[in-house]
């Protein structure tokens, strides 16, 4: 069968631009399963769609597994709850590396985000392969990773918004009131591929089950310096309409705050994987 798009890598690592993308893409099996396929081997797809629907984001998201209602950011209303809005000019921004929500017990498996106001300069978006960091390190590092788990808690990042003045005390500890951490491998398993990934983030880590503080800090320090190496990374330069998606299973992302007073105002829909997959998802 011939293919509908067009796939150009954009990185030796990771990153993959697509071409050729049709509206109406709840009708079209065939090319929802294209992007997937590229997302897979490519980790992070840029699909330049200035005229996509909001009908269209949310068929893409509905094709990956269950579109998430978020908790902390406002969305477009009844009738798209799942696509969030983030808006530089409400203080929204995300400029950290992290997993999307990996305090949670099943973090979202897929990321979308559209932009709908850019900046006129800055406000790029980066990708750091987490697979590929995996891959180089030694086999004594990866043998001695085999089995340890980590905490991902949500108050760090909360507190240190609060510390700022980007959060008001109330919400702050609603928050913390939440409880929202969840002790995860360290090392995890791609469904679809296979391939290894370090799941922790510098954001969202707090630290490693059963070892001591002074070794959970020197081996998380060692590990988030390794993995920012910029050979493991790719970098898009946002333009009006363009569509980043990427697996939140296998990718560190970091939305680079370097664009005030502008705005940047994002369209974003993060996807749960469907019950049947968390089975191969959580091992």
């Amino acid at each position: 069968m011939s293919s509908l798009l067009t796939v150009r890598p954009l990185s030796p690592i990771l990153g993959a631009e697509l071409i050729g993308l049709k509206p109406d893409l709840s009708s079209k099996s065939d090319m929802l399963a294209e992007i997937e396929a590229a997302l897979v081997k490519h980790e992070v797809i840029i699909l330049h769609v200035p005229d996509l629907s909001l009908e269209d984001h949310q068929a893409i998201g509905q094709h990956f597994g269950m579109p998430e209602i978020h908790t902390y950011f406002p969305n477009l209303g009844p009738e798209f709850p799942q696509i969030t809005i983030i808006d530089s000019k409400r203080g929204e921004r995300a400029d950290m590396w992290h997993h999307d929500e990996s305090f949670l017990s099943s973090p979202p498996i897929v990321t979308m985000t559209q932009a709908k106001i850019t900046p006129p300069c800055g406000g790029d978006t980066c990708w750091i392969s987490m697979t590929s960091a995996y891959d180089a390190l030694s086999d004594r590092m990866k043998h001695y990773l085999e089995g340890l788990q980590a905490w991902h808690d949500m108050n760090a990042p909360i507190a240190e918004a609060l510390r700022q003045n980007m959060v008001t005390y109330e919400r702050y500890v609603a928050i913390v009131q939440k409880g929202q951490r969840h002790l995860h491998d360290m090392v995890k398993i791609h469904p679809q591929t296979g391939r290894k990934a370090l799941f922790i983030s510098p954001t969202y880590t707090t630290h490693i089950e059963g070892i001591s503080t002074t070794e959970s800090n020197a081996l998380l320090g060692y590990l988030h310096t390794h993995c920012q190496n910029i050979k493991f990374m790719f970098r898009h330069r946002w333009h009006l309409g363009d569509m980043a998606i990427w697996d939140n299973r296998s990718v560190l992302h970091n939305a680079v705050l370097d664009y005030q007073p502008h705005q940047r105002r994002m369209h974003r829909i993060s996807v749960f994987a469907r019950k049947q997959q968390y089975i191969s998802l959580l091992k």
